[in-house]
C-alpha cells in the first residue's frame, strides 16, 4: 500500500506555513510536473494540471488533484487558465510550448530525472520556479530520511540479483530509478548484464537463462488483466523463482523522478521482507 498519507501530511504541514510570494496561477502540462507542483504548492495555487495527473492509475497524487481543472497539452487550454507560470517537460507538445513562448508566457521546461540524485536538482528547479525553496528543502530532507531508513533496514539482508520484468518484456537498466532502488536495498540489477541500457526489452528465453533471484513487476492499473503483462505469470518463470511470486511495486511511483521514489523503496523492502518470512 502506498504511504500517500505520509506525503499528504508533509504537504499539509508545509502549506500551513506562510507561502512565498510566488506564482498564484500555475499550469502544469506534464504528469511529472503535475506531481512536483502538487507536492510543493498544493492545489490552491494550481490553475490546471494535465489529464494524466488527475488519473489515479497514472499519478499517486491524484487525490490531491481533485477539483483542479485538467488540460490535454493544448495551448488554447493553457491560455484559458490565465497562468502566471507554465510548467512543461521535455516531451510536452513542442508546438504548444513554442506558441506559449511566442505569446510571452512564462514557460519553464523541467528535466525528468532518471536517478535519485537527479531528483534533488529537478525538485530544486521547480521549487525556484514556484518560489518555494524552503518547502523544497523540507521535501528533499523527508525523501532522504526515508531512503536512508530503507537502506539501513535492508543492509545485508537481500543479497542476490533482480530484474524488472514489465509489460511486453520491458525492463529497466542503468541509469534508472528502479535500478537505484534495487541498489539501495542491496540487490544487483541484472538488466545491464543482459545488454540493456536505460530501458529495453528482454525475451522470456533471456530471462530464463539469466535465472535472477528476484523478478520485480511494476504494477499498472491493478486488477485489470492484459495480454502485455501475461508473461509475468508464465510457468517457466515460476520455476526459476522456485514457486515464489514476483515482487510487486506500484509502477506509478517510478514513472517520474519525484520524492515518491521513497515509497517505491519501502514497497520493495516490504515485499522482500515478506518473501523471507
Amino acid at each position: 500500500m502506498i504511504r500517500l498519507w505520509t506525503w499528504c501530511a508533509v504537504v499539509a504541514v508545509l502549506l500551513a506555513s506562510p507561502a512565498a510570494a510566488g506564482p498564484q496561477r500555475i499550469v502544469s502540462m506534464n504528469l511529472c510536473t503535475d506531481q512536483l507542483a502538487l507536492l510543493l504548492v498544493g492545489p490552491s495555487r494550481i490553475a490546471s494540471i494535465s489529464w494524466l495527473g488527475a488519473d489515479p492509475a497514472e499519478s499517486a497524487l491524484a487525490d490531491l488533484a481533485k477539483g483542479i481543472p485538467v488540460n490535454h497539452g493544448l495551448a488554447e487550454e493553457v491560455i484559458a487558465a490565465k497562468p502566471d507560470l507554465i510548467l512543461t517537460g521535455q516531451y510536452t507538445t513542442g508546438f504548444a510550448k513554442a506558441m506559449l513562448r511566442r505569446l510571452d508566457y512564462h514557460v519553464v521546461e523541467i528535466d525528468s530525472p532518471t536517478t535519485i540524485v537527479g531528483i534533488g536538482a529537478t525538485l530544486t528547479a521547480v521549487g525556484e520556479a514556484v518560489g518555494e525553496p524552503e518547502r523544497t528543502a523540507a521535501l528533499l530532507a523527508e525523501m532522504d530520511r526515508r531512503l536512508a531508513d530503507a537502506a539501513r533496514a535492508a543492509a545485508g539482508r537481500f543479497p542476490g540479483t533482480a530484474i524488472v520484468y514489465d509489460a511486453n518484456g520491458f525492463t529497466v537498466g542503468r541509469p534508472g530509478l528502479a535500478d537505484d532502488v534495487m541498489t539501495l536495498l542491496g540487490l544487483t540489477n541484472q538488466a545491464p548484464a543482459l545488454g540493456i541500457g536505460a530501458y529495453g526489452q528482454v525475451s522470456l528465453e533471456s530471462m530464463l537463462a539469466a535465472r535472477p533471484d528476484h523478478i520485480i513487476h511494476l504494477i499498472y492499473r491493478p486488477g485489470v488483466p492484459s495480454i502485455a503483462s501475461a508473461a509475468i505469470n508464465h510457468p517457466a518463470l515460476k520455476k526459476v523463482l522456485h514457486g515464489r511470486k514476483p515482487l510487486e511495486i506500484s509502477g506509478r511511483l517510478l514513472t517520474c523522478g519525484t520524492p515518491l521514489v521513497a515509497d517505491a523503496a519501502e514497497q520493495l523492502l516490504a515485499a522482500l521482507a515478506a518473501e523471507q518470512r
